[in-house]
């Protein structure tokens, strides 16, 4: 819709989820404690806003086109689960990175019950949908290829440069607490955008991931991991 500015599209569902989580930190604490409720109604908020935004950058829809085999599907769907592997294996083996945030570590369980399920399926939903497609737009079609030329719309999907693919999974890598199973991730992922020619696998495998982490997450109660 602004076409000095095809890079809008892709940035703005991201700061909005960068701008919102770190509001949502902000209003969900009183003396370092989470608030339950506050919380709950926080990411609430934040998933409505950055699903509104991300819809109104739809025109960015268009490079998910579906998986171009059954094979990159598959693995698509098993580089997902070997990512969820690995974030839990590493999980608490390597010390933070300096003026890290941590995150929430919210229990729903602080929540009344009909609050609970509720805060539940908004919570997943950001896990599983939101946050792969705001997420891969941005790094794996957006940035990998405006680092390779800032006119990005003349790079092919699944161009990467060395340049790219250190420069992505590095800021993937401090975008999270979790350092360096970011890091890695982000190189896989990059790898995978790679082989396949297709943001739509780097898509599914986010949500995968995704998933499996989050019933991880919920069947241990490892609230630090979301």
């Amino acid at each position: 819709r602004i076409p000095d500015r095809p890079w809008l599209p892709y940035v703005a569902p991201m700061a909005a989820f960068l701008i919102l989580t770190a509001i949502e930190g902000l209003v969900s604490k009183r003396n370092g404690q989470t608030l339950p409720l506050a919380y709950a109604a926080a990411y609430g908020s934040k998933a409505v806003l950055v699903t509104a935004a991300a819809w109104a950058c739809r025109s960015t829809w268009r490079d998910l086109r579906p998986c171009p085999s059954v094979m990159v599907l598959a693995v698509s769907v098993a580089l997902g689960l070997a990512v969820a592997a690995l974030w839990v294996g590493l999980d608490g083996k390597v010390p933070p990175l300096p003026l890290t945030e941590k995150r929430a570590a919210f229990d729903p369980g602080q929540l009344p019950e009909a609050a609970r399920a509720a805060f539940l399926a908004v919570r997943f939903y950001g896990l599983v949908l939101m946050v792969p497609l705001v997420e891969e737009l941005f790094w794996r079609s957006f940035l990998v290829r405006w680092i390779a030329h800032q006119d990005f719309r003349q790079v092919p999907i699944g161009r990467v440069t060395p340049p790219a693919a250190v420069v992505t999974a590095g800021l993937f890598a401090l975008a999270h607490p979790e350092w360096l199973p970011a890091l890695i991730t982000g190189f896989l992922w990059v790898g995978l955008l790679r082989w396949s020619r297709s943001v739509a696998a780097c898509f599914v495998s986010h949500l995968v991931a995704n998933l499996a982490l989050g019933g991880w997450i919920l069947a241990r109660g490892a609230w630090h991991l979301w």
